[in-house]
C-alpha cells in the first residue's frame, strides 16, 4: 500500500463496500464502509486531497487494502 491515499481512493473503497454489503439499519452505510466514511469526512472538513496511511486505524487500512488491491474478489 502507498503511504498516501487520495480522497478519490477513499471514495472508491466506500463504493466498493457499499456494492458488496447490505446497508445497516435505517439505510446506514455497511459495516466496512462506515470507518472509511469517517476518514472521508475528515478529509472534506480539513480540505485535503490526500491522507497519510499512518493516520488510519488498522480497521480502516484493512478495508482500504481489500477494496483497492483485491478487487478480483467475487461479489
Amino acid at each position: 500500500m502507498t503511504t498516501d491515499l487520495t480522497i478519490t481512493e477513499i471514495e472508491q473503497a466506500i463504493n466498493y463496500w457499499c456494492a458488496r454489503q447490505a446497508p445497516g439499519e435505517d439505510g446506514a452505510l455497511c459495516a466496512s464502509a462506515r470507518p472509511l466514511a469517517d476518514v472521508y469526512g475528515l478529509m472534506i472538513y480539513e480540505r485535503v486531497q490526500t491522507i497519510d496511511v499512518s493516520r488510519l486505524t488498522p480497521e480502516q487500512r484493512e478495508a482500504i487494502r481489500i477494496a483497492l488491491y483485491q478487487r478480483e474478489l467475487p461479489l
